[in-house]
C-alpha cells in the first residue's frame, strides 16, 4: 500500500501552488474504535483504539484520492479457557497496522461536507498468548473497503470530521468502526 503514497505526494507538490478548499494537497490524523465482531468470555464486545495518518489529494471539489495507515494505540488483553484441556490464559491482541487508498467523493458548503470512501485495505493483527506455550497467531486480511464521513470547517484550510468505515469485512473477520479525524488543507 505504500508505494500508493509517493504518487499521492508528487500530485499535490507539483499543483499545491493552487490549492484552496476544493483542490489540493491535505495531511491529516485521528483516532478510531474498531471493531472485529468478536466478544470475550463475559461478552463484552472487543474493540481496538486504534491512531491514523492520512494523505490525501482533492482533484477538484467532489473527487480526490485518499492514503490511510494506523495501527492499534494499546493491546487489548482478553482472558481465554479452553474447555477441552482446562487451560487458562491471556491474550493480548492488537492490529499491526492497516492500510487504506480510497477514491473519495465529497460534496461540501461554506460550513461543512459529507464524504464516501471506496477503496482496499489491508489489516494485520496478532494474537500473543501469555502462559499455555501456544505459538503466537499473526493474521493479514484485505479486501474491498468504504466508509461514510461528516465534517466541519473550523477555518478555511483545517477540518474536523466524523465517520465509520469497514475496513476489511470477510468470512472470517469484520474491521468496522468510527473515527475523529482532523485534516489540514494546503
Amino acid at each position: 500500500m505504500s508505494k500508493y503514497l509517493l504518487p499521492l505526494l508528487i500530485l499535490g507538490l507539483v499543483d499545491a501552488t493552487s490549492a484552496s478548499k476544493d483542490r489540493g494537497l491535505y495531511v491529516g490524523g485521528g483516532v478510531s474504535m474498531v471493531s472485529v465482531g468478536v466478544k470475550d468470555p463475559f461478552s463484552n464486545e472487543v474493540n481496538f483504539k486504534t491512531g491514523e495518518v492520512l494523505l490525501g489529494y482533492k482533484y477538484n471539489a467532489y473527487l480526490g484520492a485518499e492514503a490511510r495507515i494506523g495501527r492499534s494505540l494499546q493491546d487489548e488483553v482478553l482472558a481465554v479457557n479452553d474447555l477441552e484441556t482446562g487451560l487458562r490464559d491471556s491474550v493480548d491482541s492488537r492490529i499491526d497496522q492497516y492500510t487504506s487508498i480510497y477514491y473519495r467523493a465529497e460534496l461540501a458548503n461554506e460550513i461543512a461536507k459529507i464524504y464516501l470512501l471506496l477503496g482496499q485495505s489491508e489489516v494485520s493483527t496478532t494474537l500473543e498468548f501469555d502462559e499455555s506455550g501456544l505459538d503466537d497467531i499473526e493474521t493479514t486480511e484485505s479486501g474491498f473497503s468504504y466508509g461514510i464521513g461528516f465534517g466541519l470547517w473550523l477555518d478555511e484550510k483545517m477540518n474536523l470530521n466524523f465517520e465509520y468505515k469497514s475496513l476489511v469485512d470477510t468470512e472470517d473477520d469484520a474491521f468496522t468502526g468510527g473515527s475523529i479525524t482532523a485534516d489540514y488543507r494546503f
